[in-house]
């Protein structure tokens, strides 16, 4: 195995793209529809009636499955089933630049219990983990949960996992320091830890809570510091073999373009991410004017881009100019995607499609509507989470419940 490659994180291994087994189907497909009948869990997931029938009789013994009474049909009352919210848990952790957030998701995609803490700015490994260590504890004892039903913790970061790490005393460093502080967790909590990065996480969160039908792929489109795209296929986030598929940001748009961190020239990133809408809003003295902006007092990139979209939505023509002309290449590379993967249905998240999906959402289904309705007939529906905040938290809770059901 190359150093690059994904390990297995204190005993959970990483996902791939596969189709599910009986007990995933059965579980997911009840997660998604609530409750459902084996008749009806049958037709759901192309199962036999008897490999129905034995795979719900293991997961009611397991106690992961309830019966909730009957429901009446043509012939003989169905007895309806679905998930014990509490019967397995899963903590999710997604460690931002400003804020860390923590979710404790039961089995239906639920969240049993929330947490904000401020990112301390400058904070060193020892005193990560000793805060994530405390929170985690908080979180799940708070919950009157019994802690032997927690499957473990997933653990997210923002932007790339290849992205270097900005400066020496940045508290979110890039490479294995990240696995190193997974396994110290799995250590000091007793749980297995799952890494995962940000895009991804946050697709599998809205896959969760929005409860996207297995069948239908779809794209989660992330906006934070950078630009990314997470992408379920069968109910299954693609990973690739290096943990990097969904680099959204590094679609080439221009071939002659800016260098961009990567390496490569002419990304989305390099010409249209928030970076680069916060740098040209701090160079325009208008801009900057607009929407608070002072070059001397620096916050993060994600605060200072919401800044200018909160500034855009009131009406402040530079800073709308500015989103206007990053809109048009993400709208591009949207289209690109879809082209790529023939879904038809992409979601925005993240905290930067929250606070200027305004623009954003309205350049992308302008941008995929032509060639759709004269050549695709796809029928591309975008949409903007509920749940942005906290997708990528909730996501990476799910892919450790996920990872459960597998094997």
């Amino acid at each position: 195995m190359s150093d690059d490659a994904p390990a297995p994180v204190a005993g959970i291994a990483t996902g791939r793209g596969r189709r599910p087994g009986a007990r995933e189907a059965i579980l997911d497909a009840i997660r998604a529809a609530e409750t459902l009948s084996r008749v009806e869990l049958s037709a759901a997931t192309g199962l036999t009636e008897a490999s129905v029938s034995t795979t719900v009789r293991r997961l009611l013994d397991e106690g992961l499955v309830v019966e909730t009474g009957r429901a009446p049909s043509g012939g003989k009352p169905r007895t309806m089933l679905r998930l014990d919210p509490a019967a397995r848990i899963a903590v999710g952790v997604h460690l931002d630049d400003d804020v860390t957030t923590y979710v404790l998701t039961g089995q239906t995609g639920g969240i049993i219990a929330r947490m904000n803490r401020p990112t301390p700015a400058g904070a060193g490994p020892e005193a990560t983990l000793a805060r994530l260590v405390a929170d985690i504890a908080g979180l799940v004892d708070g919950s009157g949960i019994d802690r032997a039903r927690c499957l473990g913790i997933g653990l997210v970061w923002s932007g790339s996992s290849a992205r270097p790490a900005a400066s020496a005393g940045d508290p979110h460093p890039a490479g294995r320091y990240r696995d190193d502080l997974a396994r110290r967790l799995a250590g000091a909590t007793d749980w297995p830890v799952l890494l995962e990065n940000d895009a991804t996480a946050a697709a599998v969160g809205e896959y969760w809570v929005a409860r996207v039908e297995a069948a239908r792929p779809f794209a989660a489109l992330y906006m934070a510091g950078g630009i990314g795209a997470g992408i379920v296929l069968d109910g299954v986030a693609l990973r690739g073999r290096h943990a990097h598929a969904g680099e959204f940001g590094h679609l080439c748009l221009q071939v002659d373009g800016p260098l961009c961190w990567c390496g490569s020239r002419g990304c989305l990133e390099a010409l249209a991410g928030p970076p680069v809408v916060v740098a040209a809003a701090l160079a325009d003295p208008v801009a900057a004017g607009e929407a608070g902006l002072d070059p001397a007092v620096r916050r993060s990139t994600v605060a200072d881009f919401a800044a200018v979209a909160r500034a855009a939505r009131a009406g402040a023509p530079a800073c709308r100019a500015l989103l206007n002309g990053s809109a048009r290449y993400v709208a591009a590379a949207a289209e690109s995607l879809v082209n790529l993967l023939d879904v038809n249905l992409l979601v925005l998240t993240g905290p930067g499609f929250a606070a200027a999906s305004f623009v954003y959402g309205p350049a992308i289904t302008e941008r995929i509507a032509a060639a759709d309705a004269r050549t695709w007939r796809r029928g591309v529906s975008v949409t903007v989470s509920l749940a942005a905040a906290t997708a990528s938290a909730t996501g990476a809770a799910a892919l450790v419940l996920q990872s459960s059901l597998r094997g």
